[in-house]
């Protein structure tokens, strides 16, 4: 029966088994090492809790705006670059 069917089938079959298994040996090391550093992050992320007067951001608009500043940043010294010059 494997015998009627082409290498390169097989190989593609041996690749993609191989990328479910990297897959998964990738989430599973994530899930083991989330366990284990979650006691560490805890008292640091108590520090970093908003105040009143500034309201909680969700990961995604962390992101975008620290990815604001580090634009401005990145204008800023060009714009400074442009004056010496």
């Amino acid at each position: 029966m494997i015998d009627g069917i082409p290498d390169w089938v097989m190989w593609v079959l041996l690749m993609f088994a191989a990328g479910v298994i990297g897959q998964f040996g990738k989430s599973l090391t994530l899930k083991f090492l989330d366990l284990f550093s979650s006691e560490e992050a805890k008292p640091a992320e108590s520090a970093a809790e908003p105040t009143a007067s500034e309201p909680a951001l969700s990961a995604k608009d962390q992101k975008k705006l620290q990815k604001a500043e580090a634009k401005r940043a990145k204008k800023e010294a060009k714009v400074q670059a442009k004056q010496k010059g």
